[in-house]
């Protein structure tokens, strides 16, 4: 391969991207997905989900995405078929064998003390990655693998996932057939949880606050508009969502609980009327952005709010 540097100054000039380092970090992105690929498990399947799932599906979504979340999702009859302590047991040696595959590579470190819950069913990983570039200010200096025990909402489909680099200059290869969660799926949870986590972080600043959330509202607009809806299905869809986030979360979030509906709608209206939101879409969201199309937040945030309200008159619990 032509000097990996070069090739990344020459597909961000390409693109019209301003800072190489965004391309640098979708190559390594792509490469840790590589690594991830061949893991097969008797018990669970690795599935690749979030906004980087969405960036790489085909869809023209334009900007780069930096992180990586995988659902780990148990085959049929995984909890009956083991204890509780069985169970937890068989999740360790899935995230040992998952890390111990990323150090034995000859591009990443795992940063120290990776955020585990007790179960096992969510871990989070900073991983390093060769950076010949100065970061852009809208990058983390690190990838985030979040894996995260689930079950899908839709049988996941499989994808071939490539770089820009790949894109732009046919240097390296693909990843073949990862498993992925599907468009719909990926977009109604991405939906519903900037809706919880925006309504959350009102409710009480001292919440864990992700500033690049706001992608999602770019990302929405991106796979749907000028295109058919389905909201009925949506509505579906989001009612399941919902369901499992409050299961998951309704300890932290009583409001989730008591009226989920009226709660994620304060957190549309709080995206809306809040300033933050606008400058993290400004400073996270736009500096990502490549191609001639360039949208704003007004633009953004109109039809998310629009496609929230057709997606929740379809809601029943």
């Amino acid at each position: 391969m032509p000097n990996i540097a070069n090739l990344f100054a020459d597909v961000a000039d390409a693109l019209g991207i301003g800072a190489t380092s965004i391309v640098e970090k979708d190559y390594y992105v792509v490469e840790l997905l590589r690594l991830l690929q061949p893991l097969k498990f008797e018990t669970h399947d690795l599935v690749f989900a979030g906004g980087t799932s969405l960036a790489k599906a085909n869809i023209q979504l334009n900007r780069m995405s930096e992180d990586v979340d995988i659902k780990v999702v148990p085959k049929p009859q995984f909890e009956l078929n083991y204890t509780l302590s069985k169970a937890k047991e068989i999740r360790k040696q899935l995230f040992l064998e998952v890390r111990d595959k990323i150090l034995q590579s000859e591009f990443f470190q795992i940063e120290d003390n990776p955020t585990i819950n007790s179960k096992y069913r969510y871990i989070e990983l900073l991983i390093r990655y060769p950076q010949c570039f100065n970061q852009a200010p809208c990058l983390r200096p690190f990838i985030k693998l979040e894996l995260v025990e689930t079950d899908l909402l839709e049988p996941f489909e499989s994808r071939k996932i490539t770089s820009f680099v790949y894109d732009l200059a046919k240097e390296g290869e693909p990843v073949d057939g990862f498993p992925s969660v599907t468009i719909a799926s990926t977009s109604i949870e991405k939906l519903i949880a900037i809706l919880r986590r925006t309504a959350a972080f009102a409710r009480n600043a001292e919440r864990t606050d992700d500033e690049s959330l706001v992608r999602h509202v770019y990302d929405y607009f991106k796979v749907t508009y000028g295109k058919p809806q389905n909201f009925i299905y949506l509505g579906y869809l989001a009612t399941k969502v919902i369901k499992a986030d409050i299961e998951r979360y309704g300890r932290q979030h009583a409001l989730m609980v008591e009226d989920p509906i009226a709660e994620l709608l304060f957190g549309l209206a709080e995206l809306g009327k809040n300033p933050l939101y606008q400058k993290r879409f400004n400073d996270f969201v736009i500096p990502m952005v490549f191609g001639e199309e360039q949208l704003t937040w007004a633009q953004a945030y109109s039809h998310f709010q629009d496609s929230v309200r057709k997606i929740f008159v379809e809601v029943s619990f």
